[in-house]
Order: C-alpha cells, then structure tokens, then sequence
C-alpha cells in the first residue's frame, strides 16, 4: 500500500513539475507568489525556476520507478551447487 501512494506521488510530482508544462505552470507558480521576495526573485530569474523543475522532475520519476529494496531483478551471482556424491560401485 505505501509503495503505491509512493509511486503516485511520485508520477504526480513528476507531472506537474515537468519541464515542458512550465509555460503553464510558471505563471501560475508566480501568481500565487505574488508581492513575496520569491516571487519577485523568481520572475526575474526564470532560469532558476526552470533548474528547479527540471530537478523536482527527476525526482519525481526517480521517486515513482524505484524498487523500494534497491535494485531488484539485478544480476546475481549464484551459488555454486554442491556435487552429488555418487557412490561407485
């Protein structure tokens, strides 16, 4: 259950701070930090917004495609399985 919400969150983070949607989402981002020094930081510097999208993005889809116990389905090693012991006879 908790890898679910995990990976909902995760895709939903990745959704909405995409990179491509920033002409939609900037404006809006920017109204509701209207006459706030962020806000006034970030309508200047639009790059900054962009570098943390990209980022808030990659985490996004880091956070919804991780295997919650590390790498499963890795190339392990096997164990060598012990000879059978055929008594000659």
């Amino acid at each position: 259950m908790i890898e679910g919400i995990r990976k909902g969150v995760g895709l939903a983070l990745a959704l909405v701070t995409c990179p491509c949607h920033l002409p939609v989402t900037a404006p809006l981002l920017l109204s509701l930090l209207a006459g706030t020094t962020l806000g006034a930081y970030l309508s200047t510097h639009l790059e900054v917004l962009a570098a943390i999208s990209t980022a808030l993005f990659l985490g996004g889809l880091a956070l919804a495609t991780a295997e919650p116990g590390g790498r499963k389905g890795a190339c392990r090693t096997a164990t060598p399985s012990t000879p059978s012991r055929r008594s000659r006879g």
